[in-house]
């Protein structure tokens, strides 16, 4: 009896721990999602045994109702909220110091597939994912749209989850180098200094406004997410 007791107590006590960390990293990543989306929003991260079971391809995700509003909650995959989690507990991550060697003004500056992409890219896209879900809570459909405004809002994502100044731009940086090659879906000539997705045409600043500051909410534009509420983060 005293066998069986502590073999079902083992995966009992690692349910527990597995359920405490989801709901810590959640509390981590809601004000960073809050600020990004222009609203109070929830984050949900998916458990180890639901990644276990998931057959679906996606990071993340947000569902819209029938009329186009969003909910106040974002979905996280495991591995993404893992990732976040791991990035929040340090203050430097040696694998974004290859982005300080990068050329940036060359062309194809951090080629995907190169070993820098390799190190750093696991880590710049989880916090895209981060700001690319917040800004579908804020009402923005179009993945290409949120992915460019989420670019623009990374280098303050990443602060807020503890990155210094000069590392979140560099992720930012490097995000806006590769998002060309990610698909038809999700990239758009449109994600350039002074175009119609330029959350700040006003100044020369791409992709990071400096200094870093929150993003201005529903996808940075007063009013553009029908439906969904602004509230205090």
């Amino acid at each position: 009896m005293r066998l069986l007791a502590v073999t079902l107590a083992v995966p009992a006590l690692l349910l527990a721990w597995q359920w405490w960390g989801d709901r810590e990293t959640e509390q981590v990543l809601r004000p960073a999602a809050a600020g990004v989306a222009g609203r109070s929003v929830e984050v949900q991260c998916q458990t180890l045994w639901g990644a276990l079971l998931d057959a679906q391809g996606r990071e993340g995700e947000v569902f819209f109702d029938a009329d186009g509003i969003p909910e106040a909650k974002l979905f996280l995959t495991h591995p993404t909220c893992k990732r976040l989690r791991a990035f929040a507990k340090r203050r430097r991550h040696a694998e974004l110091d290859c982005l300080r060697t990068v050329d940036w003004a060359r062309e194809n500056a951090l080629p995907v597939g190169s070993d820098c992409y390799r190190h750093a890219s696991p880590t710049f896209y989880a916090v895209l994912i981060l700001a690319h879900e917040a800004y579908h809570t804020a009402g923005v459909m179009d993945e290409a749209a949120t992915n460019c405004y989420a670019i623009q809002g990374m280098a303050w994502t990443a602060t807020q989850l503890g990155a210094p100044a000069d590392e979140a731009q560099l992720m930012a940086l490097a995000m806006a180098e590769v998002e060309p090659f990610q698909g038809t879906d999700y990239a758009t000539s449109l994600c350039v200094p002074g175009s119609g997705l330029d959350l700040h045409p006003e100044t020369p600043d791409f992709p990071t406004e400096l200094p870093i500051a929150p993003p201005l909410g529903r996808g940075g534009r007063r009013g553009l997410a029908s439906g969904a509420t602004s509230a205090s983060p």
